[in-house]
């Protein structure tokens, strides 16, 4: 069901869930102190975001950077496809399509075949999936569970949104990143019309705990607890990477993302890469940044440029530059296509990965999950794609115009009026 809503009723609900998420954060940030002696790389440092997440870390993992569509849809098709046991699947948006057909006849094929196939997608995400590619899933034996559908009792709920983005086969190959199903992710984004997409294949032991965070959701939609052999077999090594997998549930007092954000900003010594596409920082993680830049931290962003879904935020992004040019930030915009990364790198160690942005719905509504992976290797290898992405980025050296109160409108709506990716 389509909401309908007068531009004065959006701002004014927007305006209210903005300062909400803002009260929220100086809240939750006064709740989560950070250590700021505990560097990344250090014992201290695993510790605290240990804490932060609420996730020991792993040993053992092997992930692999799928770059665009030609690399991502292939893999994660090739995957289900092999699949023996089971297949679980959480996204947020699934539009019909060439690959929505595609997943729904591999899942459909599964599901015929004995393999056990759970799939939650978005009650929001998913308005567009087409009723066809539904019922072909529910008939095949697929369990397919919608979350969060619009309940006129509990509007407030409706507006916290599952973003998560996890896939797991046979319990022993996990995916996430920012990929959700939709035709414009196909292709190199090569255009406008092509996104550009980061999307993770992992391996190991991490590959519980992703199980475990699916399985909150699945309760969560009423299905029953996921157990036994199937979609938790044993788990060997399979590289030498620590990683650990982790969701975040602002309604459930979970404010795991802005925690271990504001942690590995205060752990950084070197250098913080983000690479995201929506992105508006809240007081906390504004000082965060800022101060990172006092401890001669190197801090460049890439952010999303005029080919983005979100015209509000992209505004919202614009009038805090002159703030992080001030302190001298780096800032990028990439150009080619809308740019749908979500990803940190600190210190040329810790990377961050996952569905999450920065901006108050990543941070204090919505439902996110994430993977922070310590590995000098990888790391290298995410910081060289990001070089290439610079390539073809601009960078903005001035802000286009200083903040406006003209503008408070535009501002105001963000929260409700912003795709959420």
């Amino acid at each position: 069901m389509k909401l309908q809503l007068s531009l004065s009723c959006m701002t004014a609900l927007g305006l209210s869930l903005l300062c909400s998420s803002c009260i929220r954060g100086l809240r939750v940030e006064m709740r989560q102190p950070v250590d700021r002696l505990a560097a990344v790389g250090s014992n201290a440092f695993e510790e605290a975001s240990s804490k932060a997440v609420k996730a020991p870390w792993t040993d053992g993992n092997h992930v692999k950077i799928l770059v665009n569509g030609d690399e991502i849809f292939p893999s994660m098709l090739g995957d289900i496809k092999s699949a023996q046991k089971s297949i679980t699947f959480e996204t947020y948006l699934f539009i019909k399509g060439e690959m929505a057909s595609q997943f729904v006849s591999a899942f459909c094929e599964r599901a015929r075949a004995g393999v056990k196939v759970h799939v939650i997608l978005d009650s929001v995400g998913a308005l567009n999936m087409g009723d066809s590619n539904y019922q072909q899933m529910v008939k095949a034996g697929v369990d397919v569970r919608l979350y969060h559908p619009l309940n006129l009792r509990n509007l407030l709920r409706f507006n916290v949104r599952d973003h998560r983005k996890i896939m797991v086969v046979d319990g022993r190959i996990g995916y996430t990143g920012g990929c959700g199903v939709a035709d414009f992710w196909m292709g190199d984004a090569q255009s406008p019309a092509h996104w550009r997409e980061t999307h993770y294949r992992l391996t190991g032991p991490v590959v519980a705990q992703l199980q475990r965070n699916f399985n909150q959701n699945w309760v969560k939609c009423g299905g029953e607890k996921l157990s036994g052999n199937h979609f938790y077999p044993d788990l060997k090594r399979t590289g030498t990477m620590k990683a650990q997998a982790y969701n975040a549930s602002p309604i459930e007092k979970n404010y795991a993302i802005p925690y271990i954000y504001r942690q590995a900003i205060a752990s950084a010594r070197k250098n913080i890469i983000i690479k995201n596409s929506y992105i508006f920082f809240d007081r906390a993680m504004m000082k965060a940044v800022i101060d990172a830049r006092k401890r001669g931290v190197h801090v460049e962003i890439i952010f999303a440029w005029e080919h983005t879904d979100a015209w509000p935020l992209r505004h919202l992004s614009i009038y805090q530059y002159h703030k992080l040019l001030k302190a001298g930030v780096h800032i990028y915009e990439y150009r080619p296509s809308m740019i749908h990364c979500k990803v940190m790198v600190i210190d040329d160690l810790l990377c961050i990965i996952g569905s999450a942005n920065i901006d108050p719905r990543s941070l204090y509504i919505n439902d996110e999950s994430n993977v922070n992976i310590l590995d000098h290797n990888f790391a290298k290898k995410q910081l060289d794609i990001i070089t290439k992405d610079k390539l073809s980025s601009q960078r903005v050296l001035k802000p286009p115009f200083f903040w406006n109160p003209v503008t408070i409108p535009s501002r105001a709506a963000v929260t409700v009026i912003s795709p959420q990716l």
